[in-house]
């Protein structure tokens, strides 16, 4: 058995000193390429920094930075065996581009880094290059990559500007203009660094040491070569800083490092009987099995390298350190309890509770209650605030029912096919239905001209109401819907024909919300809202059949009531 960096004798977790450098471990584990773009990289030599013109500092400085600093075109050189040997030490690998003029203004440059991009998760722009001293080249290679990313659905990208300009304010204010509405947070002035949150995308500003002279107070943003390296993994790593997501993140270093595993297992060996079995099983059905056969083979790769670890006590311990507070209160049915940190993250990181801990309340000497038995469904609102903790639990249990429930899966032209625990939406008259599709996963595919489906109702409800399963809209509202296996003779049919590979396909329909639509033999429009995991939707169906196959019976009452006795 392979092993990777993450199943080594010590865990990452092992050493983390506190949260961050955990997150930062995390971040480590993922991240592998470096792209930077310097038309001043150099292998050892070093260019002559040229100096200031007179300068013309003052209201034309802070008032309209773009092309209006006195500023004579040059800037530092880049070492690029440091960066490169300083990334190597981490498990970084950099590539350095270093456009000419010509590839800047012909479109090369863009297209080459379009293309690098794609394979790297960290991109360092020079601010001037080739003597743009206004940053606009720099900007509309921003501009090409962040298009690029958003064909793919927004990938985390971490953007560093690496500049010797001495007005880094300035600098971040032209990043800040020029990306406009798409900047969600930002550092204030008054901040040691200059970061801007574009949600996925992170954009950091840094001063090239041995460069002009910087203000004093841009000193901080001072990196040079060899730690830029690590000061990146580290601003990195704000983007993927969570429990969740460091498993996240994790797991895909796993794959990464162990996909020689996946090659062995799924080798060029096994095409010929593969193809045997897509003779005699159909298409569809066999491309289906093989991305679940891998996808099991995953699984096994995650397991090696314990993953699971990433939100292990220790490291709730961490996480605890940093996002909870000293105490915590908890509104009872007849007064207000105050938590203490201690008992609360003992409860969050305990292994047996299930629900079930006895705290001591702060504000009332001698007064201990049962904390799952107070907070019966949730403590989330504990954890965070009460405004956004009904939202985070929706989120999280979206998450675990739910296998796809946005466009955002169906990249280009695929679009959803309808299959067991596809939930679409249709009319009734003027009132809006759910149905869940009940069909079993060997009848969805080698369809014909047509076929009856079968679905179950869902009835949409209110949040306090009792519900089964959470999705988001086509419109982006919550839905929260209800199944009920004793109706199962409420199940309807609608027939639909399949298309040249033996699926039922939707189609794209473009709008101000992107929709997938099936139509039926009739024409009547079904709008796909979700596909259910697997298991949860194998499940629900499962619990539909064995209501419908119960034996009805005539017993005496006695009989009956004795067996309901409590």
């Amino acid at each position: 058995m392979a092993a990777t960096k993450m199943s080594a004798s010590l865990h990452p977790v092992d050493s983390a000193a506190n949260y961050r450098d955990l997150c930062i471990r995390a971040a480590r584990e993922f991240l592998h390429t470096i792209v930077v773009v310097d038309d001043r990289a150099t292998y050892g030599e070093q260019e002559k920094v040229t100096g200031l013109i007179e300068p013309n500092f003052g209201a034309a400085l802070s008032e309209s930075f773009d092309g209006s600093v006195d500023f004579e075109p040059g800037g530092a050189s880049l070492d690029v065996s440091v960066l490169t040997d300083a990334s190597a030490d981490i498990g970084l690998t950099c590539a350095v581009l270093r456009p000419t003029q010509d590839e800047q203004d012909d479109g090369t440059l863009g297209r080459r880094l379009v293309r690098a991009a794609r394979r790297a998760d960290v991109l360092v722009l020079d601010w001037q290059l080739n003597d743009a001293g206004d940053g606009q080249a720099a900007l509309s290679l921003l501009s090409e990559v962040a298009a690029e990313d958003q064909l793919g659905q927004g990938r985390l990208r971490l953007v560093c500007f690496y500049t010797s300009h001495p007005d880094l304010e300035g600098v971040f204010q032209s990043i800040q203009r020029h990306l406009g509405n798409a900047v969600r947070s930002s550092s204030m002035p008054v901040d040691s660094s200059r970061w801007l949150d574009c949600g996925s995308m992170r954009v950091i500003v840094l001063a090239k040491a041995g460069g002009l002279t910087i203000a004093e107070a841009d000193s901080s943003s001072q990196v040079d070569e060899g730690d830029l390296p690590q000061k990146l993994v580290e601003e990195f790593a704000v983007l993927t800083s969570g429990l969740v997501s460091n498993v996240a993140v994790a797991s895909l270093a796993a794959v990464r490092a162990d996909a020689h595993r996946l090659l062995t297992r799924f080798s060029v060996g096994l095409d010929k009987p593969f193809l045997s079995h897509r003779f005699y099983e159909g298409g569809p059905e066999s491309e289906e099995l093989l991305v679940r056969l891998i996808a099991d083979e995953i699984k096994t790769l995650l397991d090696s390298a314990d993953v699971r670890r990433w939100t292990e006590p220790k490291a709730i311990t961490h996480w605890a350190e940093e996002h909870v507070a000293d105490q915590v209160e908890l509104k009872l049915k007849k007064t207000v309890a105050v938590i203490s940190k201690v008992e609360l993250v003992d409860a969050i990181s305990g292994d047996g509770h299930r629900g079930h801990f006895e705290v001591t309340n702060q504000a009332q000497t001698g007064h201990k209650f049962n904390l799952g038995r107070e907070c019966k469904e949730t403590i989330t609102g504990l954890l965070s605030s009460h405004d956004s903790a009904e939202g985070l639990d929706y989120d999280f249990a979206r998450l675990t029912c739910l296998a796809r429930n946005d466009p955002s899966p169906f990249p280009g032209d695929r679009t959803p096919i309808l299959t067991e625990g596809t939930i679409v939406r249709g009319r009734d008259g003027q009132e809006k239905i759910y149905l869940l599709c009940s069909m079993p996963l060997c009848d969805t595919v080698r369809v014909g001209a047509e076929r009856p489906f079968p679905f179950v109702a869902l009835k949409s409800v209110g949040p306090s109401d009792r519900y089964d399963l959470v999705a988001l809209s086509p419109e982006s509202d919550r839905l929260y819907l209800a199944f009920s296996t004793g109706k199962h003779y409420d199940t309807v049919r609608h027939t639909f024909a399949g298309d040249t590979s033996g699926v039922v396909r939707s189609r794209k329909r473009s709008g101000r919300h992107t929709q997938f639509v099936f139509f039926d033999t009739e024409g009547k429009p079904w709008v796909w809202v979700a596909e259910l995991r697997f298991q949860h939707a194998h499940r629900k169906l499962n619990d539909l059949g064995a209501a419908a196959s119960r034996v009805g019976l005539d017993e005496a009452s006695i009989l009956r009531a004795a067996s309901q006795r409590s």
